[in-house]
Formats: structure tokens, C-alpha cells, sequence
């Protein structure tokens, strides 16, 4: 539980550990299943580097240096860090390193980390399919295999039998807290969310949040300022409004209106899209800064 007593979502699974509750936690981060290459029970699993949350400590930090700058990563086998932390995308780097550090290093010098596994479907959130798939890259369950070409397996990416529990592909936004744009792949590419997978509504609605919070952040530029008073009194040592009016040119704020005039699916793109893929996508309009002092 955290300081206001509401329960985090952990994980439970095969290399998931106890946490102990009556100890602030130092680390917490979700695992990344879908870079394992061989799935199992005991198969190493890295961190899965969009979200990691970490209790400062300046003793930790230089430990982790030492571990980088000695390199200790055996390659040939592919072996890892320390010849027990390897074998699957990213382990050379951030994926890597901080399982071999939280799991390896810090235990055998006698230094107890409390850290927690998160429920991935909750925190950084990235609508993967559970299972491995007959395509050669992991993909969301076909709503009709026969028609896209491939299928779900029966192999759980996390080594269990049953992996219904995490099929974070099925879990709407209302559900997350984080998200990571990767299977949805990323809002500036003006995806399409998957379709004809299971995925979809789960794609289409984070897409929908971030395009969302892109208005609500254009929407609190364009204010005016607080009231009309640009006298000394209001000005910073720069001779700024403190009034944040990051949009008030007048060219900006019609720049800022044309990119709301996409062409592809107002509803969903909230007018940033005329086609799907990166070259339909409107650019965030840079801001104009603090409005400067009009006194005499």
C-alpha cells in the first residue's frame, strides 16, 4: 500500500517477488515478456525500460556505475550480465543491467531492496498479447486467423500454462494508469490501432486519451492571461508576465487552429490526423513563450 493506503497492482508471476509492505519501496517496474526468447518458468526476463520509479539514493546510483563501468557482459554464449542476466532484446542495456544490479548484485552484498513488480496491464500499460504468436513477431490475437495469417499459440510468453490474467490487449484505458506506445504503435504515427485484432478498442482508446491531453495542453496555452495588468508589479526580473500565455501571437494561434483541421476521423484524432502513418500527422505548434511587458 502507498502512504494513502491504496493497494498497488502487482504482478503474480513466475519471477515475481514478495514484497514486503511494511517498508517503503525502492524500486518498482513491469517485466518485459515479449523480449524473452525462449519462454519458461525460469527463463531470464528483463525490465521493461518505458517505466521504472526508483527511491533516490545516491549510494545506489554509484553502485549502478560500477556495474557499467566495469562491463561485466559474457557474450558467446550470450550469457549476460554476469553470466546470468541475458539472452533476450535489450539485455546489453536498461532492460538488462537493473534486473542484473536489483536481483543479483545488491542481494549477494547483503544490501535488501524492497522492489515490486507492477501489474503491466496497469502500469505501463502496452496492450500485448500474453501469448506467442505464429507470426515471427509477437501480434494481437486475429479476430480471423485464416484472414490475417497468422494465430495465437498455446505458449504463455511468461512460461505459465495460463496467462488469461495479463491479456493486457483486452483491458481498456479506463483500467491503466500508465501507457506505453509500442503495439498501438505511437500517436504522431496516426496509427490505425490494429484492426482486425482483438486489440483494437484497447489501441484506439489510449490513442484517443493522448490525443486528448494534446488539446487540453493547447487549450491551457491558448488562455489569456489572468487579468489585463502588465504593470511592474506583475512582471518577473526578466520583464515577463508571470500569466502563462504560451500561445498569443496572433500567426500562432491561427497555426495552432490549422492543425486541428485533419481530415481523418475527428472523433478519434481530435483533427491531428489526415491519414494514417507519420506524414498525416499535425505537429504540436511550438509556443511563443511568456507575453511579454506592454508598460511604458
Amino acid at each position: 500500500e502507498n502512504e494513502k493506503g491504496t493497494k498497488l497492482p502487482l504482478a503474480t508471476l513466475p519471477r515475481t517477488r514478495e514484497v514486503d509492505r511494511t517498508r517503503p519501496i525502492d524500486a518498482a517496474f513491469t517485466r518485459d515478456y515479449n523480449s524473452v526468447n525462449r519462454p519458461g518458468p525460469d527463463a531470464p526476463v528483463g525490465y521493461q525500460g518505458g517505466f521504472l520509479a526508483v527511491r533516490p539514493d545516491a549510494r545506489v546510483l554509484e553502485r549502478y556505475r560500477e556495474v557499467l563501468r566495469t562491463g561485466d557482459f559474457l557474450l558467446g554464449p550470450r550469457d549476460g550480465w554476469g553470466g546470468k542476466v541475458g539472452g533476450f532484446y535489450g539485455d546489453v542495456t536498461f532492460q538488462g543491467i537493473l534486473p542484473y544490479y536489483y536481483e543479483q548484485v545488491a542481494p549477494k552484498e547483503g544490501v535488501a531492496h524492497n522492489e515490486a513488480e507492477l501489474d503491466r496491464c496497469v502500469f505501463n500499460q502496452m496492450a500485448d498479447n500474453p501469448r506467442k504468436s505464429t507470426y515471427k513477431f509477437p501480434r494481437a490475437t486475429p479476430l480471423d486467423a485464416k484472414k490475417m495469417g497468422f494465430r495465437d499459440t498455446n505458449i504463455c510468453r511468461d512460461g505459465r500454462k495460463d496467462c488469461s490474467d495479463t491479456d493486457c490487449q483486452r483491458i481498456l484505458p479506463k483500467d491503466s494508469v500508465t501507457t506505453h506506445f509500442t503495439f498501438c504503435k505511437k500517436p504522431w504515427d496516426c496509427s490505425d490501432g490494429n484492426p482486425g485484432t482483438v486489440v483494437s478498442p484497447t489501441c484506439l482508446g489510449l490513442l484517443k486519451e493522448w490525443y486528448g491531453i494534446r488539446r487540453e495542453l493547447e487549450d491551457w496555452w491558448l488562455l489569456p492571461p489572468q487579468n489585463n495588468d502588465l504593470s511592474a508589479a506583475s512582471m518577473n526580473d526578466d520583464g515577463l508576465s508571470n500569466q502563462h500565455s504560451f500561445y498569443w501571437l496572433e500567426n500562432t494561434i491561427d497555426r495552432v487552429k490549422q492543425s486541428r483541421s485533419g481530415s481523418l476521423d475527428n472523433a478519434q484524432y481530435f483533427g491531428y490526423c489526415d491519414k494514417i502513418g507519420t506524414e498525416g500527422y499535425h505537429r504540436l505548434v511550438e509556443p511563443d513563450g511568456q507575453r511579454p511587458s506592454s508598460t511604458k
